[in-house]
């Protein structure tokens, strides 16, 4: 449990803080400007944040007691903004000036020091000239209004515009189709003068690829371990926490969506929850607008633009984020109620970690087949596989949801890649090529599996292709690579974004052919010498073994039955995902960014409950 917060009282006789007072003349009552100033000392936050964050008042009757107070006008509406505008800074500051001369030059939405310096100079006597007021939420809209086609084109190319090299809208290099079209030829020539070296050679380099992947794949499992958990921080201590979650024809789910963020054990004064839609969709805004969200909800309507992705959804409010700290929900998540507490404190204790992956877990297991086998997937993954590469210091390829990263970090790097379809593994490798750590945290979040093949097809499809950008980004510039990453580090990015490549493309195959040749053996049609054959048994066997022992691993601990339903079902289920590779790598040549959406909130309420993790 986290501590309690720290109650500080002014005295009964005190005055309210400079602040919020003027808004006595305005109507509102002592007491509960006396409850602001009393959260605001317990928060650490300056009264007028903490009087708005805990919808003690309404927001425009603030801000328009503020105007009448400065003897300044209160705006409304559209304004024609300086060309020379940053919306990032402008949001961050709570200003902008005009492109001309109105009966005003800038508008403000002031708050804490601001607030208190406007204030100040009309009781000194000062009159307010030129300027108009607003609230917060009207000057972000006039910004995203105004400069949406600055915005749009930040959070499409903002990557791009960093380093060319690092995003998936580039081209494949020359030096990688070089690469690629001289060993298949010299194989092709090989093969026609000497067939046995060929597969000597073909032999040895799956040899060596399946080698390091299951190797890699054994130690993160024993490096695997409880995450050790950190001191909580005081309420006072804790840092403004931005929530971002991108969603695009998502009504259905609106309102479990907001009463699970409500349920968030974080100060409302600290917390800045970012909803982002696009322009085009009606029907999730209604659904919005009927929830009448709060004071710490921001509705982000992304200006129009391509790709039409969840990474570029996420860029666009990321240019708006008031948080030391950021984290990524997806839309039907379930996270822990004191996930954000959990987070902050990690981050203060371990001042080299710029990111966190949570647990993902699935709650509606039971469901289907398909469900059920991934969660054992995901069970594997998240209780196993990623705290073992943080253990190790390894890069993490992120999960897509419950991402925590210091907002400075996730800026350094470029945000994410709004033209990578599994923009979430992009980021993990990019992080790390820039030298951040992505840690291990100790907190879950109940996700929704897909329960109908078609739905987890598309899903598994863009993922894949998603994952074969990242190693085409990634292999482009190979000496800058390995020089940004080191030898190990890299190694381990590669093989485990092309392991699970060339695991979908090839390894059904091996398992077939393990298959086929061991009839034929056993009928006495091949010679014994072929069972000993790369293709057939030591791929086939150490690559079922890297997959079977972590998933009865992670099931036991995640409290997953049936055990001999799993294993029975794991090669059909990656033969499934073999399929969605085939069919990703055509996409990626014949439609790379285009974006599958997966379909939520079909499980009902019952279904959803995860299941119980061994302690």
């Amino acid at each position: 449990m986290h501590p309690q917060p720290i109650l500080f009282r002014a005295p009964a006789d005190a005055p309210p803080p400079r602040e919020i007072e003027f808004l006595l003349a305005f109507g509102t009552l002592p007491e509960t400007l006396a409850q602001a100033a009393d959260r605001a000392l317990a928060l650490g936050v300056a009264p007028d944040v903490a009087l708005l964050a805990e919808g003690l008042v309404d927001e425009d009757l603030f801000y328009r007691a503020l105007a009448a107070r400065l003897g300044a006008p209160f705006h409304v509406g559209a304004a024609p903004l300086d060309p020379a505008t940053s919306p990032t800074r402008a949001m961050a500051l709570g200003l902008v000036y005009l492109a001309r001369l109105t009966p005003y030059r800038a508008i403000a939405a002031p708050k804490g020091k601001s607030l208190r310096f406007f204030l100040d100079a009309v009781e000194s006597g000062q009159t307010i000239e030129g300027l108009a007021i607003t609230s917060p939420r009207r000057l972000a809209a006039l910004v995203r209004a105004e400069c949406g086609a600055d915005i749009a084109a930040r959070a499409a190319h903002g990557l791009e515009s960093l380093d060319p090299a690092l995003t998936a809208r580039g081209e494949i290099s020359l030096a990688q189709t070089a690469t690629a079209a001289g060993f298949g030829l010299g194989l092709i020539a090989l093969a026609g003068v000497a067939p046995w070296a060929a597969r000597a050679v073909t032999s040895g380099v799956l040899w060596g690829m399946f080698t390091t992947a299951v190797s890699l794949r054994f130690a993160v499992t024993v490096a695997s371990g409880d995450v050790a958990g950190v001191a909580p921080l005081e309420d006072a201590a804790l840092p403004v926490y931005t929530v971002l979650i991108a969603l695009y024809r998502e009504a259905a789910i609106v309102p479990k969506l907001v009463a699970g963020l409500q349920r968030l054990d974080y100060p409302g004064s600290k917390l800045d929850i970012k909803l982002v839609i696009e322009a085009d969709d009606a029907e999730t805004m209604a659904a919005l607008a009927a929830q009448r969200l709060g004071p710490r909800f921001d509705v982000v309507v992304a200006p129009p633009g391509r790709p039409r992705t969840k990474p570029r959804a996420l860029n666009v409010a990321l240019e708006a984020a008031r948080g030391e700290l950021v984290c990524v929900f997806d839309a039907e998540d379930e996270p822990a109620p004191d996930q954000l507490r959990q987070a902050a404190a990690q981050f203060a204790a371990e001042p080299d970690v710029d990111a966190l992956q949570g647990r993902l877990t699935i709650g509606n297991w039971r469901e289907t087949w398909i469900s059920f086998m991934f969660a054992v997937e995901y069970a594997a993954l998240f209780e196993l596989v990623n705290p073992g590469l943080s253990a190790l210091g390894l890069p993490v390829a992120l999960g897509g949801t419950t991402n925590h990263f210091r907002t400075s970090a996730l800026r350094r790097v470029g945000g994410w890649d709004a033209w990578n379809v599994a923009e979430d593994a992009d980021l993990g490798v990019r992080l790390a090529r820039f030298g951040s750590r992505v840690g291990a945290l100790d907190s879950e979040t109940v996700e929704e599996a897909p329960t109908e093949l078609g739905n987890w097809f598309r899903q598994r499809t863009r993922w894949q292709k998603g994952w074969m950008q990242t190693m085409i980004v990634h292999t482009r510039q190979p000496l800058r690579y390995f020089r940004e990453m080191g030898l190990w580090r890299g190694i381990a990015a590669l093989t485990l974004i092309g392991g699970a490549v060339a695991t979908g493309l090839v390894g059904p195959a091996f398992l077939f052919m393990a298959l086929w040749r061991g009839v034929m053996e056993a009928t006495g049609e091949t010679p014994a010498s072929r069972l000993a054959d790369v293709y057939t048994y030591i791929l086939t066997l150490t690559g079922l073994e890297v997959v079977a022992v972590p998933a009865l691993v992670a099931m036991r601990r995640r409290g997953l039955r049936p055990y001999g339903r799993a294993l029975m079902g794991l090669p059909l289920y990656y033969a499934l995902v073999s399929a969605a590779t085939w069919v990703a790598l055509f996409e990626l040549i014949v439609r790379p960014f285009h974006w599958h959406k997966t379909a939520h909130g079909k499980a009902p309420a019952q279904a959803r409950i995860a299941a119980p993790r061994a302690q």
